[in-house]
């Protein structure tokens, strides 16, 4: 698929995830200027039947239909196009610039509450409007939680569309059948969604999980649950506040009934609690988090990829332009009109840019500002302010969320946005000023990264372990370049490095061609192989990554299957 022109227009320039529901691509829009990058979900029926596929065309253009109001909120990726071809659907969406919160969510990193607080309110008020349309999105988790790099704001991604028409499509030739292929990752999906019968407060139990993920730091796979109620258990693995702990729980509780029925009512909670944890220290980032890299970052667009929705009521900046062209003094109609040509008329009538164009960023108290983004040194700490502080900044960023700020001697340096108090307004200032966004790699910057020494060296065989974790997590560069950190000196008690790296390699590769098998399978509506594999659990990948991506696929065929043989009997 890689450089194929999609609807003569949208070139794939990389795949970027397959599935048994279809391929995700990143895309360029040929057609638009500066070719912006885009994101095409391709879905392929499992039959070439015409009765079908008019069927599936009619649900195609229903959840193009759904994705198209969704996307008239700001934190959720817009609708730019759908349409088919030789009888497989493509829908076009808008690619979001930044990177998901599980870049953000460190095994034994445990977040402050005020964090969580505003992690709760921030995405329930997107679950609240999505809940409003009617939608329940199915999959809440890290991963489709994407943090936005041009205002730093939290956005919902993969609403399952094409999961959804996949699972419609088993049945369009065959009678309505009660209920849905259950959709969603293990570890976040409540049990009544595993039955296919989510409801809205199931995306609340998912939210609910990721919360307490960020609080205690500890991994889903390895929240305990108590086997006799199913409930988790969960508050004794950090301190929490009482009315946060009442509120995780009551989003998180097994039985649907027993939860908040609404993102609107615990919105209202969370509002309550957030005016009793206002932050008032920074929060940096920690040095995984600054050196980790992820593939979230994909190449950023040359254009703006979200413009402002109401174009009509601007006035075109055309005539304006043309009148400064042949008077000068237009050159502060511009300004005042169409803030983007601010910088253009300052340069006519002579002003200094610097002095005009000055948005000033709130720095919290106590917090401290730094000659580079690396919060690790305590060498490059240039200033700490006591009281609130206001700097102005350049409009450099980094993808680990650093600004970058003048001090009142001129020199440049750099404050994270958890301590910026007023980021909202700075962004919406920057943009009106004309003052470009410009967002770069934290390690491009970074000149030196002093590691906190520690009391000992870990053992090779802690270090394996560490690598092990990250390879059963699906992170295998991680987990290779672990395994290659350890010193040759003190590998002699393990097996040898090299060997290990291989035989990953190797598992890795028959994982993904294993995986591919099924996929193949379910997209050729081969129900009963799909399940055959199940049925032998000594050849299913031994690595916990792919058991939990796969495990999905077999539930979704046990289903498929099972309704098929009972629409058989009628």
């Amino acid at each position: 698929m890689i450089g194929k022109l999609l609807d003569h227009r949208y070139q794939v320039i990389r795949i970027l995830a397959t599935g048994g529901f279809g391929e995700t691509y990143i895309a360029q829009d040929t057609k638009r200027p500066g070719k912006p990058i885009c994101v095409v979900k391709h879905l392929k029926p499992a039959s070439s039947s015409p009765i079908i596929f008019e069927t599936a065309k009619r649900l195609f253009e229903g959840e193009a239909e759904t994705l198209e109001r969704l996307g008239s909120h700001d934190q959720i990726p817009r609708l730019l196009a759908y349409f088919d071809e030789n009888q497989e659907f493509f829908l076009v969406q808008e690619y979001i610039d930044g990177h998901t919160l599980s870049e953000e969510l460190i095994p034994g990193q445990p977040w402050t509450q005020s964090q969580v607080i505003y992690l709760l309110q921030e995405v329930l008020s997107i679950l609240e409007f999505v809940h409003q349309q009617g939608v329940i999105h199915r999959d809440i988790k890290p991963d489709n939680i994407i943090r936005r790099a041009s205002d730093y704001k939290l956005v919902l991604v993969d609403f399952g569309a094409v999961k959804q028409l996949r699972t419609s499509l088993v049945t369009v030739s065959a009678s309505p059948v009660t209920g849905t292929v259950a959709i969603g990752t293990p570890g976040y999906m409540p049990i009544e969604q595993g039955q296919g019968k989510p409801r809205p407060n199931s995306d609340i139990y998912s939210l609910g999980i990721i919360a307490i993920q960020a609080l205690t730091g500890v991994a889903t796979s390895e929240l305990p649950e108590d086997p006799d109620t199913g409930e988790i258990k969960w508050q004794h693995l950090a301190p929490v506040d009482p009315q946060l702990a009442a509120v995780l729980t009551k989003m998180v509780r097994y039985h649907f009934k027993d939860r908040y029925q609404s993102a609107t009512e615990v919105m209202q909670v969370c509002k309550e609690m957030g005016s009793n944890h206002t932050p008032s220290t920074p929060v940096e980032l920690t040095t995984s988090a600054l050196e980790r890299q992820t593939i979230a970052f994909a190449p950023a667009n040359p254009y703006a990829t979200k413009p402002a929705r109401n174009n009509s009521s601007r006035p075109d900046p055309l005539p304006l332009l043309i009148g400064i062209i042949v008077a000068g003094s237009a050159a502060v109609l511009v300004a005042n009109v169409y803030p983007k040509a601010k910088n253009f008329a300052a340069k006519l009538i002579g002003e200094d840019i610097n002095s005009t164009n000055s948005c000033l960023a709130e720095i919290a108290a106590n917090s401290n500002v730094r000659s580079e983004p690396n919060p690790i040194n305590s060498d490059n700490i240039v200033q700490t302010v006591g009281d609130e502080t206001k700097l102005p900044v350049t409009g450099k960023q980094t993808k680990g969320g650093w600004m970058e700020v003048k001090l009142n001697s001129g020199r440049l340096a750099w404050v994270h946005s958890q301590v910026v108090t007023n980021h909202e307004q700075l962004i919406s200032c920057l943009r009106d000023q004309g003052i470009a966004i410009q967002t770069v790699d934290d390690g491009s910057l970074i000149t030196t990264r002093t590691l906190p020494q520690l009391q000992s060296k870990p053992s090779a065989d802690k270090i394996l372990a560490q690598a092990k974790l990250k390879y059963e997590s699906g992170d295998l560069p991680g987990a290779i370049a672990i395994v290659k950190s350890i010193p040759a000196n003190a590998a002699s008690g393990i097996k040898d490095t090299r060997e290990i790296i291989h035989e990953w390699q190797r598992d890795w590769a028959k994982a993904e061609a294993f995986s591919h098998e099924i996929n193949t399978a379910i997209n050729q509506g081969k129900w009963d192989k799909v399940l055959s594999y199940r049925n032998h659990p000594e050849k299913l990948p031994n690595i916990k990554y792919w058991r939990d991506k796969l495990s999905p696929l077999f539930q979704e065929a046990n289903n498929t299957n099972s309704q098929s043989k009972n629409h058989g009997k009628k």
